[in-house]
């Protein structure tokens, strides 16, 4: 992801959570369903076929843990002491897939009980997974 991409999505967010507009929260949810990508970190483990996107447990619910890109996933990461996801040589894997399959698996995760979707955390925001296909075409609609 480009630095100026990086930064619409800061700056959507931060007009987004300033606002508490309708309107302001869609341009955000716009700009994430526009990457190319969404991004999962993964805890560390003995073979590469092993790795699943994290899902953590906040309020009592399970949540999976999603960033805008690389690099915020990877600083994410490294915030966790003995969170599993920094190995020996200081990398995190970090599992980059196309939006669109993202989505499915999202969807596939909800119905395997996971609660919602967190985005770039420390400074992002979050939805139930269950609201994933109505935001879509609220999203959508609005670009016609």
């Amino acid at each position: 992801m480009d630095s100026a991409a990086h930064k619409d999505i800061d700056l959507l967010l931060e007009k987004a959570k300033s606002s508490g507009k309708t309107e302001d929260l869609s341009a955000l949810w716009a700009a994430a369903l526009e990457l190319p990508q969404w991004h999962f970190i993964t805890r560390q483990t003995a073979t590469i076929e092993d790795r699943k996107p994290f899902v953590g447990v906040m309020d009592g619910k399970p949540w999976v843990f999603l960033f805008t890109d690389r690099q915020r996933a990877q600083e994410y990461a490294r915030t966790i002491p003995n969170g599993g996801f920094v190995d020996d040589s200081g990398n995190v894997m970090v599992i980059s897939t196309d939006t669109q399959q993202a989505i499915d698996y999202l969807l596939a995760l909800a119905a395997q009980g996971v609660h919602g979707v967190r985005f770039n955390e420390l400074n992002g925001w979050f939805s139930p997974i269950k609201n994933l296909p109505a935001i879509i075409q609220h999203v959508q609609k609005g670009q016609q």
